[in-house]
């Protein structure tokens, strides 16, 4: 299995975990990852804020960054740039797992 594909299936497994959802398992791209993700956000943000604000706070996605998609126009572009914080810093902390996991 390539690096890239090790790296994607390592993080979904994660969101998957934190998620507590099937729903990430078939994930074979970044972009299908990421509107499955957004999906998840967006309906947490619609109906469990408080859920949501604790998964980023046990990913460790930053606070400004999170702060600032709070304040796009719509919940839809809210949940895509929040899913988009989670994965980056998802795919981050399985690299570097990977990196300790070969060494």
């Amino acid at each position: 299995m390539e690096y890239a594909a090790v790296i994607l299936s390592g993080a979904t497994q994660q969101l998957q975990k934190l998620f507590n959802t099937d729903d990430l398992q078939q994930t074979q791209t970044l972009g299908e990852l990421q509107h499955k993700v957004a999906r998840a956000v967006l309906h947490l943000l619609q109906t469990d804020l408080n859920r949501l604000l604790h998964i980023l706070y046990r990913i460790d996605v930053d606070e400004r960054h999170v702060k600032q998609a709070m304040l796009l126009p719509s919940e839809p572009e809210m949940a895509d740039r929040i899913a988009q914080l989670i994965i980056k810093r998802e795919l981050q902390k399985a690299q570097t797992r990977f990196i300790y996991r070969s060494n």
